[in-house]
C-alpha cells in the first residue's frame, strides 16, 4: 500500500485578514507592510528565527541594492529601514560605505559595488522588533503543511505546530516559503529548476570564521571559496562548494545534500587556513543550521519574466521593484560553467503580474519563486530584491481586501503610489 487515509478534526488557531507563510526577507517585509495597512496579519515561520537565508542560512552580505554599475540606488523602502535599525546596533555597514573589490566582496568586483555586510543575530533581533511593532502576529516553529481550496480560493491553511496540526483562515495568503509550497498545494502550476532539464542551481552550506588578519587578506581565496568580511573585524562569512540537484521540496534530498555539504565545509576551511593569507589562524565559528538553497520551484504566473526582459530592462507598466544584480546562475552540474552568462540592463524591473499565480484568486507569491525564467531569476533571488517583492505583496494584499477585489483587479497605480509613499523605488 502506497498511501493511507487520514481524517481528524483540526483546531482553528485563528482568523486573519492576511496570512504570510515564510519569515525570510520577503515574508517579513510582506507581513510588516500589510500590517501597516491596518490589517490583521499572521506571519508563520518554520524555524525559531526570522530572516531565512540571512540568519538561519548565514548568507551574507546583502548583495548590492544599487544598479548594475553601482551608481544609483534601486532598492529602498523596508530594506533601508532594516539597515537603519541595524546601524543603531552597530551591526551593519551601510551600502554607501562599501565598494568593490574589497574584503567585503571577497575581492570580487563585477556587480558587487555597495554590498551590505551585517550580523545575523542582530538582524534576528531587528526583525523581531519590526514585526512586533507593525502589529503583525508571529508564529515560529510552525511549518506549512497543506491548504483547503474551494472554488479557486484558499479557505484554510493547515500548519504543523509543536502542539500538533492547527488550522488558520484568512482572506488573503502570501507564499514566501522559498519553494512555492503554498502555491503548489493550492493547485497553482509550478515547475522546478531550469525549464529544459528541471535541474536547479546547486546548494551551499555557509559558515563563519573569526580570528582573521584583515590586513593580510588581500586577494580572493582559491576558487570557488569566497570569504566576505562582516562588520566585526576578523570575522568572515564563507561561501564555497556546491551540492548538486538538491530538491528543496523533498526531505530525503535535503538530508543527503546537507550531510554532503558538512564535509565540504571542512575542505573549504582547509583552503582558507592553508592557502589564503590572513586566514592561517582562522577559528571556525560554526556552519549554518539550514542549507542554502538558490533555486526550487517557480510558479506559473500572470506574466513570466524572461532573460530578454532582464537583459533589455523592460519597463513594465505594473512594475513594483527595480534591481541591478547580474543573472548569477551557478553551475547546475560539475561539468557546466556557471555565473554571469548574459549581461543585464543597468536597471531592470519586476512586474506585479509575476507575483500573481495562475489558478488561485487570493494568493500572492514573493521571492525567488515568482514567475520568472530560471536564468532570469539568478539576480532577483538576492535578498534585497526579495524584500522589495515582499513589501509590494503586502501592500497589494491589503489593497485587494480594501477593494474587495481579486488581486489581479487592483488599481496598479494605487499600489505603485503606496510603494512610493513607503520609500520603495520603482523607477
Amino acid at each position: 500500500m502506497n498511501s493511507v487515509s487520514y481524517s481528524k478534526e483540526i483546531p482553528l488557531y485563528g482568523e486573519y485578514d492576511i496570512c504570510v507563510l515564510g519569515g525570510g526577507p520577503a515574508g517579513v517585509c510582506a507581513a510588516v507592510s500589510a500590517a501597516r495597512q491596518s490589517r490583521r496579519v499572521l506571519l508563520v515561520e518554520a524555524t525559531g528565527a526570522l530572516g531565512g537565508m540571512a540568519t538561519s542560512g548565514m548568507v551574507g552580505p546583502f548583495m548590492t541594492c544599487y544598479d548594475r554599475e553601482g551608481e544609483s540606488r534601486c532598492v529602498g523602502g523596508l530594506f533601508d529601514e532594516i539597515v537603519t535599525r541595524l546601524q543603531t546596533r552597530s551591526a551593519v555597514i551601510a551600502p554607501e560605505n562599501t565598494d568593490s573589490p574589497s574584503v567585503y566582496t571577497s575581492f570580487i568586483e563585477k556587480y558587487h559595488r555597495h554590498v551590505t555586510p551585517f550580523l545575523s543575530f542582530e538582524l534576528e533581533i531587528v526583525l523581531d522588533e519590526l514585526v512586533r511593532q507593525s502589529g503583525a502576529e508571529l508564529l515560529c516553529y510552525t511549518q506549512f503543511a497543506d491548504c483547503i481550496v474551494e472554488e479557486g480560493r484558499i479557505r484554510h491553511c493547515l500548519l504543523n505546530a509543536p502542539q500538533g496540526l492547527i488550522c488558520v483562515s484568512a482572506d488573503m495568503f502570501i507564499d514566501c516559503t522559498g519553494n512555492a509550497a503554498v502555491a503548489e498545494k493550492a493547485g497553482v502550476p509550478t515547475y522546478k529548476g531550469e525549464e529544459q532539464s528541471g535541474i536547479p542551481q546547486p546548494g551551499t552550506l555557509m559558515f563563519e570564521v573569526g580570528g582573521v588578519d584583515d590586513d593580510a587578506y588581500s586577494a580572493r581565496p582559491e576558487r570557488p571559496v569566497k570569504a566576505y568580511r562582516t562588520p566585526e573585524a576578523g570575522r568572515y562569512r564563507v561561501n564555497h562548494y556546491h551540492v548538486y540537484n538538491v530538491d528543496a521540496a523533498d526531505a530525503r534530498s535535503l538530508t543527503d545534500a546537507h550531510s554532503e555539504a558538512r564535509l565540504q565545509v571542512l575542505d573549504a576551511l582547509r583552503v582558507l587556513r592553508e592557502k589564503t593569507p590572513g586566514f592561517e589562524k582562522a577559528q571556525f565559528l560554526g556552519a549554518a543550521p539550514v542549507l542554502g538553497i538558490r533555486e526550487s520551484r517557480h510558479i506559473e504566473g500572470e506574466y513570466r519574466i524572461t532573460v530578454q526582459d532582464v537583459a533589455e530592462g523592460t519597463k513594465f507598466h505594473d512594475r513594483i521593484a527595480v534591481y541591478g544584480f547580474g543573472m548569477d546562475v551557478h553551475n547546475r552540474c560539475e561539468t557546466e560553467s556557471g555565473n554571469f552568462r548574459t549581461e543585464v540592463a543597468k536597471r531592470y524591473y519586476i512586474p506585479y503580474r509575476s507575483l500573481i499565480p495562475k489558478g488561485c484568486h487570493n494568493l500572492l507569491v514573493a521571492g525567488k519563486t515568482i514567475s520568472c525564467e530560471s536564468q532570469a531569476v539568478g539576480g532577483m533571488r538576492c535578498m534585497p530584491a526579495a524584500m522589495a517583492m515582499g513589501q509590494a505583496a503586502g501592500i497589494a494584499a491589503a489593497l485587494a481586501l480594501s477593494c474587495n477585489a481579486d488581486p489581479r483587479r487592483i488599481d496598479i497605480f494605487r499600489l505603485q503610489a503606496g510603494l512610493t509613499d513607503a520609500g520603495a523605488i520603482i523607477d
